[in-house]
């Protein structure tokens, strides 16, 4: 599925890109298919650890749940890196592809042990997309707003407005001390100028 999914990926992007969304769902209509049925010639090799890749229609059953549930996995992981969250190089991600699926087929084993051990990867998922991956991205984006304040020194907060100034709302040129701050005065009618 490392493998299989990716490129399921980038064919829905590119029919996605030239021919829209109808041509997209055309491909996904085609390519959904031919992934279930690698993930059910895979089920063959799994047969003797998994009871319900034991026949023919079970094998197609497993592989249909697999792919549903492997690919809401990956739906959630594109949604939590859209959210900012940092899961890696490009390397990282594709071969991270396919950990969905696996956790989705660890769930089929009958060991009381390994469905214990695929909650605990979909609990540090959420774990880590929910709540450890924003936080690191608001700190790396602090990061970046401290180092850009270092190098346009001029950007820094210098204080709260004193009673009676104002702040232009545009200028023409570089900001200074005198074109940024000027005093205000009050006119007869209350208003200030």
């Amino acid at each position: 599925m490392t493998a299989a999914v990716p490129v399921l990926g980038f064919g829905l992007l590119v029919t996605g890109w030239g021919g829209g969304t109808g041509a997209a769902v055309v491909a996904f209509a085609l390519g959904a298919p031919l992934t279930v049925g690698l993930l059910a010639v895979t089920g063959m090799s799994a047969r003797t650890v998994v009871p319900l890749c034991g026949s023919v229609a079970g094998r197609f059953g497993w592989a249909v749940l697999v792919f549903f549930l492997g690919t809401v996995g990956v739906a959630a992981g594109l949604a939590a890196y859209s959210a900012d969250v940092d899961l890696g190089s490009a390397g990282t991600r594709v071969a991270l592809t396919g950990v969905p699926y696996a956790v989705a087929a660890a769930f089929f084993v009958p060991g009381r042990w390994v469905r214990l051990g695929a909650g605990a990867a979909v609990a540090i998922c959420v774990m880590y997309g929910g709540f450890l991956g924003p936080a690191q991205a608001r700190e790396q984006q602090h990061a970046a707003e401290v180092a850009r304040y270092r190098e346009h020194p001029e950007l820094l907060y210098v204080g709260a407005a004193r009673r009676g100034c104002r702040f232009p709302v545009s200028w023409s040129g570089p900001p200074t001390s005198a074109s940024t701050i000027a005093p205000s005065r009050r006119t007869r009618s209350g208003m200030w100028a």
